[in-house]
């Protein structure tokens, strides 16, 4: 049996992308968890995945509204990268961000590098996890020259500065 910390830590060699992974509270307010288990699917239809631990407020709320936003950030949003990683209580300072309204009001992070607005189409509970598959009913696209926000060895990661 693999050790699940030797699992992470071997894992975390693997570099990629940041997501902040947005939709709706029960009331309608945003809301919004970071996340980097993110991955295009196929391309007929444009369909993506994104994996949300169970314990998190972020899956109830994907329950309940079955639509989700994935904002790909840029390497000036690290930030917010950091704050959305944090539970909603334990989320701390107050990072400027702002949010537009996609399609059926699904939040959109204002300056991100791409904003994907999904239609939840399949999940399966796997573990603690459940991996949702979105198909994508909207997208915009920031055509800023940026660098992409990177995770590598459990760190924000700047491979254009090094």
């Amino acid at each position: 049996m693999v050790d699940s910390l030797a699992f992470r830590n071997a894992m975390s060699k693997f570099a990629t992308g940041v997501t902040v992974i947005t939709t709706l509270d029960a009331e309608g307010n945003p809301h919004a968890m970071t996340a980097n288990a993110f991955t295009s699917v196929c391309l007929e239809p444009p369909t993506l995945l994104v994996c949300v631990a169970h314990n998190t407020i972020t899956y109830g709320y994907v329950e309940e509204q079955q639509r989700i936003g994935v904002n790909v950030l840029c390497e000036e949003q690290e930030e917010l990268g950091r704050y959305f990683a944090r539970r909603p209580e334990q989320r701390e300072g107050n990072p400027q961000y702002s949010y537009t309204a996609g399609q059926h009001n699904v939040p959109a992070l204002d300056g991100s590098m791409v904003f994907f607005n999904c239609d939840i189409v399949g999940a399966h509970v796997y573990g603690d996890h459940t991996i949702y598959v979105g198909e994508v009913k909207e997208m915009r696209q920031d055509d800023q020259e940026v660098n992409p926000l990177m995770f590598y060895d459990s760190q924000w990661y700047h491979p254009a500065h090094e």
